[in-house]
């Protein structure tokens, strides 16, 4: 899998001010209310001191496969990587095996945390993988392993077009290291849609997209409303959906498909 080049952490600016990189290290940011708020800063040691990043191939044993962006990731119960790199001096195994016991020789004990090795589920699939330490969530759901509907729009923690649900809160994912999301469980648009039909169906009758590209931000930012209130009000959700923009302007669509889905989740429709 190949580094993309556009998000190269730059340490400081001219200014000297934090950058980007020390910024979301070990943060997420919480989608909803009229502000958006840190969850909780984290920290992690990392022992890799460089890290050479090459095509990496998700491989499993099943005949339904897609490719997107390089990487051909098949729709499985649990995804492996077939190939994986030391992160210090770029040797690449076959195996992860291989790549632990090159590492305990060469560079003293292997963990998953100094071999940059993260394992989530992602709509009821375990995937596991090997990922560069700048690398943000989107851009692994996203690029890595063709999840499309993980939209990005400002790139700046400001849209809300990439929200994802990570371990029940909504969350900026474009804002959220994916080497810091190891053991977690995400949802993102496409599992709600076949999870939550009642949503999805009040999203169509409501017409709640034009150009759609918002649409899968805003379902993921409703349903973790919903799982946190089953009886929200219109306020509840102008405010939940406060941190997500739509150019289109289709805003009143959400609050009354969100409305309609609550009911009907409860029998009432």
């Amino acid at each position: 899998m190949s580094k993309r080049k556009d998000k190269k952490p730059v340490e400081t600016d001219s200014k000297g001010q934090v950058t980007r990189r020390q910024f979301i290290a070990g943060t997420g940011v919480v989608v909803g209310g009229a502000l958006l708020t840190a969850c909780g800063a984290e920290t992690i040691t990392q022992t890799a001191t460089k890290t050479t990043t090459a095509t990496q191939t998700t491989t499993a044993t099943t005949t339904a496969t897609s490719t997107v962006s390089g990487p051909t990731v098949t729709s499985v119960k649990t995804e492996t990587v077939s190939k994986y790199v030391c992160p210090s001096c770029g040797e690449e195994f076959s195996t992860l095996a291989l790549l632990q016991e090159h590492f305990t020789a060469e560079h003293g004990a292997a963990t998953a945390a100094a071999l940059n090795l993260v394992s989530f589920t992602v709509n009821g699939q375990q995937y596991e993988l090997q990922v560069d330490p700048n690398w943000d969530l989107q851009y692994v759901l996203h690029e890595i392993l063709g999840l499309i509907d993980v939209k990005t729009f400002c790139y700046r923690g400001a849209c809300g077009s990439c929200t994802v649900i990570l371990n029940g809160r909504p969350i900026l994912s474009c804002m959220k290291l994916a080497i810091h999301c190891d053991g977690a469980v995400i949802e993102t648009a496409s599992g709600i849609a076949d999870s939550v039909p009642e949503l999805a169906d009040a999203y169509v009758k409501n017409h709640t997209m034009q150009c759609g590209y918002c649409t899968p931000g805003f379902l993921t930012t409703v349903k973790a409303l919903l799982d946190r209130n089953d009886s929200p009000t219109a306020e509840d959700v102008v405010e939940a959906i406060a941190g997500n923009m739509c150019r289109c302007g289709t805003y009143p669509a959400h609050v009354r498909a969100t409305l309609e889905a609550a009911e009907a989740l409860k029998g009432g429709a």
